[in-house]
């Protein structure tokens, strides 16, 4: 069974979003509330924490009926439009992945239906409150679940096969990351995004948490274009509709996914862009290789079963 991998081939980045030289043209400013996703962002890290730890994952939605969203309407609204705005200008290129066959042999191919740009602080002019969102989370995200995972893991007695506690030891310092619209019709196969894991070579991948958000406010349930987590067997999955401002965590190198057909319904030609779906991920490294595709962890038997 060939083995997809979402890598864009990884080369980490190690540079500050907002780092370019303003242009002379006058900015838009960001109108994304930064103290309040903060306030979130810390005050969810234990719940993402217990999650990762026991289930793999962690989602944000369906919220409580009094709890706000962690990223209002108007902000997805926003931020969908600013990614318009760069595929407007050409940012965005055909998306690449890749397969590993059972030999070890990679082969790229090109997702049909599928663009992709990564953003960076060049794009702050068009896209402020995307970028914004991307620093804040790229900064504050690892700190916080390193903490919150590693006390989680000190509860439930985690530890690898050699009897050792796990810990945890996400990068706020590098980070991939990769901006994608997908048009009615497509869809991408099943996967884990990080099956090099490290291997003493060149193409070692220390993706460790990839970090989802959905930018679809207009969302309906026959746009599909379904998330779905494989947390077992063949017929133990998760599907997770990518409503504007759901946010999703899950392990990089350990939980296979693949995503449902984009507006099925819809015709491959469609030129109207009201089922394209918007979806912005943020891949975290660990700086600890000892956790990356670990041996004897909870979640090891689903990469492995997923493709053999």
């Amino acid at each position: 069974m060939l083995r997809a991998s979402h890598r864009v081939p990884i080369q980490l980045c190690r540079r500050l979003l907002f780092s370019t030289t303003p242009t002379p043209t006058l900015p838009l400013d960001p109108i994304l509330n930064v103290p309040q996703l903060q306030k979130d962002l810390t005050d969810l890290a234990p719940s993402m924490a217990k999650s990762l730890t026991t289930v793999g994952y962690w989602t944000n939605l369906p919220t409580h009926i009094n709890t706000p969203p962690l990223i209002p309407s108007t902000i997805v609204r926003t931020i969908r439009e600013q990614c318009i705005a760069l595929r407007n200008e050409g940012r965005f290129e055909q998306s690449v992945s890749e397969s590993i066959d059972d030999t070890g042999v990679v082969t790229t191919f090109e997702k049909e239906g599928v663009w992709a740009c990564e953003p960076d602080g060049a794009d702050y002019d068009t896209a402020p409150d995307l970028l914004t969102y991307m620093s804040i989370v790229i900064g504050m995200l690892p700190p916080l679940l390193n903490n919150a995972v590693n006390l989680q893991n000190a509860v439930v007695a985690n530890v690898d096969a050699d009897g050792e506690r796990r810990t945890l030891s996400l990068s706020n310092e590098a980070f991939n990351a990769k901006l994608a619209v997908t048009s009615p019709g497509s869809t991408y196969p099943l996967h884990v995004d990080n099956t090099l894991g490290i291997t003493g070579s060149t193409n070692d991948d220390t993706r460790k948490l990839t970090c989802i958000l959905y930018l679809n406010p207009d969302y309906e349930p026959d746009h599909g274009g379904e998330l779905r987590l494989v947390l077992g067997d063949e017929h133990s999955h998760l599907d997770l509709t990518p409503e504007g401002g759901r946010m999703v965590l899950f392990w990089s190198d350990e939980i296979p996914h693949e995503v449902l057909p984009c507006a099925p319904h819809q015709s491959k030609d469609d030129i109207t862009t009201r089922y394209d779906r918007y979806a912005l991920t943020v891949w975290i490294p660990d700086t600890d290789p000892r956790n990356i595709q670990p041996k004897g962890s909870r979640f090891e038997s689903l990469r492995l079963a997923a493709f053999k």
